[in-house]
């Protein structure tokens, strides 16, 4: 009795030292807000601007940290290098995500995210956040989203991992990926279910978390059952070189034109390639029919790439037509306008001008007038003057002739008045 109550003891104990080892932390979510749940990594981006990650690292929960590359085909995130080196020098393996984008061509989404995610830096195989199909028929994002993770397998010799939600792949991804690694994104306290025979690896329940060195929320994920940090450790998921390498060999062997047999065959047996079992015909043919679909989805990615690109052009020149010819309506117009103003001018000045010949013709007519007046006049009082100078004469002549007749008769005359005798 006394054995088993220590036993108990000791295995309480156990379990209080666990746990205090293990920081927990209440998801500020409204389905498990008061739920208690461990997590196991998280992921950043320069949403949490700079990181603390001496002090981030200090969490034991924290196993690993994927961090954001790059998105579409030019933009790289500006913490991505700050992050992935502080985070590996301080112990936290470290891994790189691209945000799928529908606006860019596959090949150069993938150039972007090569050139920015250096092989000999990644702890864990490549991330591929496939959230939107904006303009994208279900068919044309699976076909992009395998285009980019068969880019990703041949070049970091690795299958990536699938980062979405369980809606998302439930109905458009499907079976396609039912293969791949998952990192489904549910804020909850319920896992996320998956259809078509799917089994997620990580499970990101909370994008409110809080954590020490980090000032902003940041998203929390953790393990499935049965799956760890070997699942996503790019070491251990590492396809071998001579593997990825041998049907595509075989198929090389198989294109190329078969050399003349010549008629003595025992001569050259030795010389020959051995023939290929049944499982290496069949695993030759799956290549094949693989390749030809990755160069079939290839060439339709393509083919529509340049078709929506004709589609743009051909907008944008009938676009460029509509506005040259509004342009030249509305510089026909303004040079109509401008016509009829001057017109309107003319008129104008033509009847000022007019007004001012007519007003200049009445002042000519005026001081014709006064003058044929001041003539008139003058001539008139000359006459006037003329006769009565006449008048004045001719009473001199009589007075003077009256003087005489006077003198002759004897008779005395007032010189001062004709009119008196």
């Amino acid at each position: 009795m006394t054995i088993r109550i220590i036993h108990s003891i000791l295995l309480a104990i156990a379990c209080a030292l666990t746990c205090a080892a293990q920081q927990q932390l209440v998801v500020e979510d409204d389905e498990s807000a008061d739920e208690v749940l461990v997590y196991d990594g998280i992921d950043v981006s320069s949403y949490q601007k700079d990181i603390d990650w001496r002090t981030t690292a200090r969490d034991k929960n924290i196993k690993f940290v994927y961090v954001k590359a790059t998105e579409g085909a030019t933009y790289t995130s500006r913490h991505y290098r700050i992050n992935m080196e502080n985070a590996r020098k301080h112990g936290v393996r470290v891994g790189s995500y691209h945000f799928l984008r529908t606006g860019s061509r596959i090949r150069d989404q993938f150039e972007n995210f090569k050139n920015a995610c250096k092989k000999n830096e990644q702890d864990l195989v490549p991330l591929i956040d496939v959230e939107v199909r904006n303009g994208w028929t279900p068919q044309q994002l699976r076909d992009s989203v395998q285009l980019f993770a068969d880019l990703v397998e041949e070049y970091y010799g690795c299958v990536p991992m699938i980062y979405t939600s369980a809606s998302f792949f439930n109905k458009l991804l499907g079976k396609q990926f039912a293969r791949y690694p998952l990192f489904i994104a549910r804020y909850s306290k319920t896992p996320p279910q998956l259809q078509h025979g799917a089994r997620w690896t990580l499970w990101q329940f909370s994008d409110k978390g809080r954590i020490a060195g980090i000032d902003h929320h940041v998203d929390l994920c953790r393990f499935n059952k049965g799956c760890s940090l070997r699942n996503i450790l790019i070491k251990d998921n590492r396809i071998s070189s001579s593997k990825r390498h041998r049907n595509s060999d075989e198929v090389n062997r198989h294109r190329e034109k078969p050399a003349t047999v010549d008629v003595n065959a025992n001569k050259h047996r030795s010389t020959e390639p051995p023939a290929m079992s049944k499982q290496q015909e069949k695993e030759l043919k799956k290549k094949q029919e693989k390749e030809r679909k990755a160069q079939e989805r290839a060439q339709r990615l393509e083919r529509e790439a340049k078709e929506k690109q004709a589609r743009e052009q051909q907008k944008k020149a009938e676009k460029l037509k509509k506005e040259q010819e509004k342009k030249q309506k509305e510089e026909q117009k303004k040079a109509e306008e401008a016509a009829k103003k001057k017109k309107k001018e003319e008129a104008k000045q033509r009847a000022r001008q007019q007004q001012a010949e007519a007003a200049a013709k009445k002042k000519n007519s005026t001081s014709t007038s006064s003058s044929k007046n001041t003539s008139k006049s003058s001539s008139s009082s000359l006459m006037q003057s003329t006769r009565q100078r006449k008048k004045q004469q001719l009473s001199q002549a009589q007075r003077n002739d009256s003087i005489r007749t006077a003198k002759q008769t004897g008779r005395k005359i007032n010189k001062s008045s004709a009119d008196n005798d």
